[in-house]
């Protein structure tokens, strides 16, 4: 194991409910601790040398491994993403998400670093239902669904049976997103999605996703990832 990635290793091989993993260039884990192995439902030493497409459902192995071609194509670290991940029962969870390139010393690329915590066990009250964090799910569930519609804020609030300064300050403290930026978060990353996984034009792309024109998607892309919707897919596909 390289030094850097045993060094990682060491810090969270023993934290419970937070998954960790590196998988190096090709996407295969480096490695992982007992939190990840649990939801793959395998031991650790099986899941090393696998890839997500060996131990994940078809359509979240994709999305990891989008998430991955973005963090290598632009060198820009996520931070707070929200994705899908498995719970150790079988059921599918919001999870939050960091994940990094790694680099040695001499700044050769070791792999890809990936911290996750499922976003209901942020805290654990003794009644749920008067926990913040527990109703933050229905909001984000809200924003996934309907990326492509004029959704409005106060409707985050309803789903999530939180006053609009409530819903505020829970997301911040959790994601570090405002309400209108978790819709705009929800919006850019099925566009990604779509640059990463299908041939589509980047004009059909952006009116699918809800974006008034494709001026005005390339300005909030290229805002968000510093690139313009052409160069990320390209260099996307240069790096496959």
């Amino acid at each position: 194991m390289h030094p850097v990635v045993a060094a990682l290793h060491d810090v969270f091989v023993g934290v419970p409910h937070v998954m960790f993993c590196v998988k190096g260039a090709d996407g295969r884990y480096l490695a992982v601790n007992q939190a990840f192995a649990e939801r793959a439902g395998r031991s650790v030493e099986a899941v090393l040398g696998r890839t997500a497409a060996d131990l994940f459902p078809a359509d979240l192995a994709v999305s990891y491994a989008a998430q991955d071609r973005r963090v290598l194509a632009t060198g820009e670290a996520i931070r707070n993403e929200l994705e899908l991940i498995l719970r150790p029962d079988g059921s599918r969870g919001w999870y939050v998400s960091t994940k990094t390139r790694l680099l040695d010393d001499d700044g050769d690329l070791v792999g890809l670093a990936s911290v996750s915590y499922d976003l209901r066990s942020s805290s654990a009250p003794d009644d749920a239902r008067d926990d913040p964090h527990q109703r933050l799910q229905a909001a984000i569930d809200l924003a996934r669904r309907r990326f492509a519609e004029p959704v409005k804020v106060g409707e985050l609030a309803d789903a999530a049976g939180l006053s609009l300064p409530q819903l505020d300050r829970a997301l911040r403290r959790t994601l570090g997103l405002s309400p209108k930026q978790l819709l705009l978060r929800a919006r850019l990353d099925e566009a990604m999605r779509r640059l990463d996984d299908t041939d589509l034009p980047i004009a059909t792309i952006a009116s699918e996703c809800g974006y008034y024109d494709q001026s005005s998607f390339t300005r909030q892309f290229r805002r968000a990832t510093g690139l313009t919707p052409g160069t990320y897919r390209a260099e996307v596909r240069r790096r496959r």
